[in-house]
């Protein structure tokens, strides 16, 4: 049994390696620079071993985006247990999305481009489900949130929670991918703030749907610094020190 353990153990600490360079690379070159000869030079280890650990090149990819949804589902599970307002717990998981791609600005366009039907087609059963069930888990601690928020009187519920929910996943997902893509970089009156605007969007959008207390109401300035302080502080200074 202990030697099972051992050749487990080193089984997945050498993918997890792989799966970490790979995301390094996809961050350099994007999907077509993506070499599978320059992964394995990287790893040292060959070819053949990579594909023992992965069906396809796309599965590689896949197994990338879970990785960062991992990642995503544990900075959720902090903002879900934040100290504070249900509308202040809702917005944690806006930060917890900037953050995420302040430190992969590839993810949300990779989540994009897996999603491919001739990529995903190539993906393994097992990585597919990981994507759903992570994906599913922070869907289901937002909404948790929602609930708890009717349940606590902050939200009517004339809007359903799941509208609500999916509403701030649509902003966060569009601005990501908008502020990757570049396309605002020329107009001078947004190139320094698309993620201060999708902070703001939130609020417009909460404050529409008559969660309390409304922004005019709160300080969530203090809330967001408050949220970064008490849930990321490491991470937004290994960002602030790179």
């Amino acid at each position: 049994m202990a030697i099972a353990d051992r050749k487990r153990r080193a089984f997945e600490a050498r993918e997890n390696l792989v799966i970490e360079h790979a995301d390094v690379l996809l961050g350099e070159h994007g999907y077509l620079g993506l070499n599978l000869d320059e992964l394995a030079d990287r790893v040292e280890y060959s070819k053949a071993t990579l594909y023992h650990h992965f069906v396809s090149k796309e599965d590689l990819m896949l197994a990338v985006v879970d990785r960062h949804f991992a990642i995503r589902r544990d900075y959720f599970e902090r903002a879900h247990g934040f100290n504070g307002l249900t509308r202040e717990r809702i917005f944690a998981f806006g930060i917890a999305d900037r953050l995420l791609s302040l430190q992969f600005p590839h993810g949300f366009p990779l989540v994009q481009l897996v999603r491919q039907p001739s990529i995903w087609a190539k993906c393994s059963h097992t990585r597919k489900e990981t994507y759903g069930t992570t994906g599913s888990r922070c869907f289901e601690l937002a909404m948790e949130v929602a609930n708890e928020a009717i349940k606590e009187g902050e939200l009517s519920g004339t809007v359903p929670p799941d509208q609500i929910v999916w509403g701030l996943v649509s902003l966060s997902k569009g601005a990501h991918l908008i502020t990757e893509e570049g396309m605002f970089r020329d107009m001078k009156e947004v190139e320094s703030q698309p993620l201060q605007f999708l902070f703001d969007n939130y609020h417009h959008f909460l404050d529409g749907a008559g969660w309390s207390p409304l922004r005019a109401e709160h300080d969530y300035e203090t809330s967001r610094a408050r949220i970064e302080e008490e849930l990321f502080s490491e991470e937004f200074a290994s960002l602030t020190a790179s």
